[in-house]
């Protein structure tokens, strides 16, 4: 502008330092902000610093952007309530929910009104952190303090109920925003539909999206992805297909999204022949085949059997250019420990160390009881050794079968007994037989109070807390050995220690006095 003579005003400043900043060059933006305070014909503004706070806060520079908000006081200049929301907003988007919180306190001390941009942003945080009692707080302050919620607010607080699974108030909320004079659009419809999905209610999610329609609505790609996600999880197939082909009738293509919600439904409901054909098809659709999709294809075909195919898809992913992360690795360990392959499933855990891709705790929860039931105590001890090492919480430890044998007399005579189950437990108190997962658990094979020995040093154990599956699976011990006083005893005792017994618990325990009758 100097070389054409053109004298640069605080707008144009403004004007080029947003531009940079929301295109993400802040060190630009800053360099320029430097001239501008060198510039004696410009003032900064409280827009030029909220710019600036705002590229600092999305480039997760949080430091920075409270510094230029100090420096905007010191220099006289008040901050308003988009720079606060700003600040708030950045610091909510880095997960600093305190941070956050007080920047919402001092800008109310400094009688500086929150607007509902402020609050739609405290909500949206609070309930994608799970806190949506927080967020419901949040928003019924909003009516004290005459501040109206727009739909933006009403999404976001729409979805967190969803999230939490409360449903009905989602719904209430819902029918509430025409009442206050707003009306829903394709986000808050979408956004409820995915509740209905998400609690198995199909056919609501169907006749909601046919009154969308109905009221001049245009539903998009991730409206069809929701529903789609929906009936493959029911296992509505044809419903699926007739929603597919009508989103593309409308001129909407299939994006990665909804590749992968049709390849994942496929597999989930046995259709690997339909799902190979999509799998195959993505490339020439311009769908990169990532790994996670390799995953969901690898499990399905592991799932019905067709192992080979499994490894014959993993063995070719580098042809592909790609190198199988630790989901692929996984999901390809878990089929071949399923099939009994575990020296293969060994050798797979070895390789991906090599290329620097390290076992997860799934990764172990997975081998170490495959390893088990195949009798390879050792192997399982030094896997076992190595979760332990990383400092990974069992996923289902607590489940591992600390024999193999489905019949009570190889137990008692085993030598797994002395070598193998006294050292599991002391290398970690969460390895007992008792759950759900597995069939031949010490109370299963009638064992019940050798399970009781082992609850007891559980009991002993600081770290490890027996949950409802230990229980129940005692409940259920006891109610089959006819011993029903000490199953109630054991049910009495887990409701003292505030643990809410579940549907199979009671059912456990019905069906228990039903037989002594």
């Amino acid at each position: 502008m100097v070389k054409w003579k053109c004298i640069p005003t605080v707008v144009s400043y403004c004007a080029i330092i947003d531009t940079l900043c929301k295109g993400g060059l802040v060190d630009e933006a800053l360099v320029l902000f430097s001239e501008m305070l060198r510039d004696s014909n410009v003032v900064p503004t409280v827009t030029v610093y909220t710019s600036l706070i705002n590229g600092l806060c999305n480039s997760g520079r949080l430091n920075e952007a409270k510094r230029f908000l100090g420096e905007m006081v010191t220099g006289g200049i008040s901050a308003d309530v988009t720079t606060y929301s700003t600040l708030i907003h950045g610091h909510c988007l880095h997960g600093q929910w305190e941070e956050a919180r007080r920047y919402f306190e001092d800008m109310m001390d400094r009688r500086i009104s929150p607007d509902a941009t402020t609050f739609s942003i405290l909500i949206d945080s609070r309930c994608k952190d799970g806190m949506t009692e927080d967020a419901w707080g949040l928003f019924k302050l909003m009516d004290k303090v005459n501040i109206k919620p727009n739909e933006i607010t009403y999404n976001s607080m729409i979805d967190g109920l969803c999230l939490a699974g409360r449903l009905k108030d989602a719904v209430n909320l819902f029918d509430s925003m025409v009442d206050k004079g707003l009306q829903p659009n394709v986000v808050s419809c979408s956004i409820l539909m995915g509740g209905y999905c998400k609690d198995r209610k199909l056919d609501e999610a169907i006749h909601l999206f046919k009154k969308m329609k109905r009221n001049g609505l245009k539903p998009t790609t991730v409206t069809y992805n929701i529903l789609l996600r929906g009936l493959y999880r029911d296992g509505r197939m044809k419903t699926a297909w007739r929603f597919l082909n009508e989103m593309q009738s409308f001129g909407l293509s299939p994006n990665e999204v909804t590749y992968t919600t049709m390849l994942d439904g496929l597999c989930k409901n046995g259709k690997m022949k339909e799902a190979t054909e999509l799998f195959e098809s993505m490339e020439g659709a311009g769908i990169s085949a990532i790994n996670y999709r390799y995953s969901i294809l690898i499990h399905g075909l592991s799932q019905v059997g067709r192992l080979e195919d499994a490894r014959k898809l993993f063995n070719g992913i580098p042809n592909k250019g790609f190198v199988p992360d630790v989901v692929t690795y996984t999901t390809m360990i878990h089929g071949l420990c399923r099939n009994k392959m575990i020296l293969e499933a060994e050798k797979l855990i070895m390789e991906m160390e090599e290329k620097g891709c390290l076992p997860n705790a799934r990764t172990y929860d997975i081998v170490i009881p495959a390893l088990l039931i195949a009798k390879e105590t050792d192997k399982a001890l030094h896997f076992l050794r190595k979760m332990r090492e990383n400092e990974f919480a069992p996923i289902d430890v607590t489940a591992i079968i600390v024999h193999s044998s489905t019949e009570v007399d190889d137990y008692r005579s085993s030598t797994l007994k002395p070598r193998g189950i006294d050292e599991l437990f002391s290398e970690n108190s969460e390895v007992m037989g008792l759950n759900e997962r597995h069939p031949d658990t010490l109370c299963e094979g009638g064992l019940v109070d050798e399970a009781l020995v082992l609850f007891s040093e559980m009991h002993c154990d600081s770290n490890t807390v027996p949950n409802v599956i230990v229980y129940t699976s005692l409940v259920n011990g006891f109610c089959n050995s006819g011993r029903l006083n000490e199953a109630k005893r054991v049910f009495d005792e887990m409701v003292s220690r505030g643990i809410f017994a579940n549907v199979t618990t009671y059912t456990t325990l019905i069906h228990g006095h039903c037989l002594s009758f």
